[in-house]
């Protein structure tokens, strides 16, 4: 089975690595020449936190080949599955060049985003695919081009999207034992969507506050004023949840409680974005959430109020 994956950032990295050191056939579509060449002279290394082995796959076991190329080269010689694990900015702003080719194409894509919306774009774009969404709560920070740190083992559900039938079929089992032999606990499921709520949820409580406040996850819960801006953002978005008819789960304000004491010393990823000048996923975490509230006639004015913090924390002056 050869496996595809479109962005070499930590999550693209971290998945590429594990997956050849376990014995896949991957190739690896990044953004700049640059790193192809860094990745085909050094390969990657893959590291922990906890103080085990690095992982070093050599550069001559490494397909690093640039996005610029995906659309002449992939249909030649397309894989068994294309993931995508560039974030949502770049995805609606590249992949639609980038798949046009592949509109008829009968494949098999795993997306990997966070946030919401994404899914409809990628239908509209490849109506012939078999589209997954995946949820994960792997732990990734990229440390260059081509070194990774495996910040933390979570857990990924995979599941068919729009399609009617059973996600239990033998190329989603297949892809998921390579991931399960690379160190990655996946389950499959018939309702993906319910997790993809669940972090919409969670990120949109934890990762613009620690963004604003330039703190890391553990420290938003070190005051009670934090804590309660939390609240006030976990309120507004059940509210919306229900209005919408989306299942919440009563221990969820447990859950992110607890995903701050778990991942303490992390940074979020859209702190990470700031402090890089990036742009941030807010648009399509908080955003949908807003988004959603229109539609269902719900006001949400903390969520509003902290799109705007974080988006005018990157406005670059002209």
């Amino acid at each position: 089975m050869r496996i595809d994956i479109i962005g070499a950032g930590s999550l693209g990295l971290l998945l590429a690595g594990k997956l050849i050191f376990a014995g896949s056939r991957v190739r690896l579509w990044c953004r700049s020449e640059e790193q192809c060449a860094a990745l085909s002279e050094d390969g990657i290394t893959v590291s922990y936190e906890d103080g085990r082995e690095p992982i070093l796959v050599p550069g001559s076991e490494i397909e690093a080949l640039p996005m610029s190329e995906f659309s002449r080269l992939y249909p030649e010689k397309p894989g068994d599955w294309l993931v995508l694990t560039v974030k949502q900015g770049p995805l609606h702003k590249m992949l639609p060049e980038l798949l046009a080719p592949l509109r008829q194409s009968e494949l098999n894509l795993l997306c990997l985003q966070n946030g919401w919306g994404h899914m409809e774009l990628l239908r509209e774009l490849l109506p012939a695919a078999h589209l997954y969404a995946a949820v994960t709560t792997e732990g990734a920070k990229r440390e260059s081009q081509v070194r990774v740190v495996h910040a933390g083992t979570g857990q990924t559900v995979i599941g068919l999207w729009g399609e009617s039938g059973t996600v239990q079929n033998n190329i989603a089992a297949s892809l998921a034992k390579a991931l399960v032999l690379a160190g990655f606990p996946v389950t499959l499921s018939n309702q993906v969507d319910t997790a993809i709520f669940r972090k919409l949820l969670i990120n949109a409580v934890i990762n613009p506050l620690t963004a604003v406040w330039r703190i890391p996850n553990g420290e938003l819960l070190s005051s009670d004023l934090r804590l309660s801006m939390m609240r006030e953002l976990y309120e507004e978005a059940v509210s919306v949840y229900d209005a919408c008819g989306i299942a919440c789960e009563f221990s969820l304000w447990d859950d992110i409680l607890e995903v701050c004491r778990a991942t303490s010393g992390n940074l979020s990823s859209m702190l990470a974005d700031v402090l890089a000048s990036r742009e941030t996923e807010i648009g399509w975490i908080n955003g949908s959430l807003v988004e959603l509230a229109k539609q269902s006639g719900i006001d949400v004015p903390a969520h509003r109020w902290i799109i705007r913090m974080v988006e005018g924390m990157i406005v670059k002056e002209r």
